[in-house]
């Protein structure tokens, strides 16, 4: 493996005495096994900081925190978390404990840090029942209802109409999503977009997985569209004399497409810039990345907007509504996994097997 990838310190941090002379962190004199857990928490840690471009060695308290909230947000196909809270603190300690081994700052010291793992252990308390797809007439019906007007709830209102159509035709979790930046996107005049994964589960070779996102018929739904009209209010309020207008807003709407022309504006903005960033009261973008409970709440929200129960639905169901969609339309389990970046065409059919039960069932045939 070429560890070249990993930053200009990976060398020193796959050294084979990593550990050694550790004895001084009280916890790692505990047991064989700790060191050993510690030991692939750290590479762990250092591999996703290569495929972010973060340094791992000194670590931000900043890196920890999204490294954290970024794989406490991976969820399996039945919606449940796939890493404890007590693997996440652990992981966090892991990573203290090699900053003290180099008489370093402890960046999971951090009061950043800790609410981060505060949130993640109240998920104990949350449903983790299967979350409803959300399929497409309910999808537009949400877009339909957002308010891309009036100033500044417009601003949001277009940052989170393109989390729903980027969600759902891109089948992402949550933490993908989050942690999208503006070089992650190409927009080919044929093709439409292009989305790199850095951290696909199922790239395995860590090259990164392409998922295409298509021009669609409709304004409303078109995956380009619905990503430039965000673009271009993260241009105007970053690099316009004005800023953001309401003139602006109001130009952009969705009766009509904006893919066809220049795109100027993805490329004025930076590469590492962060695509979906909070919006503050009064519409004032932030800099930072948004986290995964972010698109949970904003499917939660706009489909409580148009009348829809939304302890039903959750950021899995635009992932597992793009699924169930596709195999309503006739797609096949291969042609879904393109898509979603399932390795295993089984994950897929379970989504089928719970349509077939759904609609399938030979009692949805009686006149009733």
């Amino acid at each position: 493996m070429n560890n070249e990838k990993f930053g200009p310190s990976t060398d020193a941090l796959y050294s084979d005495d990593l550990f050694a002379g550790i004895s001084k962190d009280p916890v790692w004199a505990r047991a064989a096994n700790t060191r050993r857990a510690y030991e692939s928490d750290w590479v762990a840690f250092t591999r996703w900081c290569g495929r972010q471009n973060e340094v791992a060695l000194p670590a931000a308290a900043s890196t920890v925190a999204a490294y954290i909230a970024d794989r406490g947000e991976l969820v399996n196909e039945t919606g449940e978390y796939i890493y404890a809270a007590t693997t996440l603190a652990r992981w966090v300690s892991a990573i203290n404990a090699r900053h003290r081994r180099a008489d370093l700052a402890l960046p999971g010291a951090s009061s950043l840090v800790s609410d981060i793992l505060a949130g993640l252990r109240g998920r104990a308390g949350e449903s983790r029942k299967r979350m409803a797809p959300l399929l497409l007439p309910d999808l537009k019906s949400a877009l339909a209802h957002i308010d891309l007007q009036s100033f500044p709830r417009a601003t949001i209102g277009y940052r989170d109409s393109a989390i729903l159509v980027l969600g759902f035709v891109g089948a992402f979790r949550r933490s993908e999503l989050a942690a999208k930046r503006i070089g992650d996107i190409t927009l080919h005049a044929k093709e439409g977009l292009q989305i790199r994964l850095h951290t696909a589960d199922a790239d395995s070779e860590r090259r990164g997985l392409v998922k295409r996102l298509p021009f669609g018929a409709d304004p409303l739904t078109c995956p380009p569209c619905a990503l430039l009209r965000w673009v271009r209010i993260l241009d105007a309020a970053q690099n316009s004399a004005g800023g953001l207008t309401k003139g602006l807003l109001a130009e952009l709407g969705t009766t009509v497409h904006i893919c066809g022309g220049p795109t100027a504006e993805l490329e004025r903005l930076a590469s590492t810039a962060w695509l979906f960033r909070p919006v503050r009261r009064g519409g004032h973008i932030g800099t930072d990345a948004i986290s995964g409970h972010v698109v949970n709440d904003v499917v939660k929200r706009r489909l409580a907007a148009v009348g829809l129960d939304p302890r039903r639905f959750g950021s899995h169901s635009l992932r597992s509504g793009f699924i169930t969609q596709a195999m309503l339309d006739g797609a096949s389990s291969a042609e879904i996994q393109q898509q979603t970046g399932h390795r295993d065409p089984a994950n897929v059919e379970r989504y089928r097997r719970r349509q077939v039960l759904q609609s399938g069932n030979a009692v949805t045939r009686l006149q009733l």
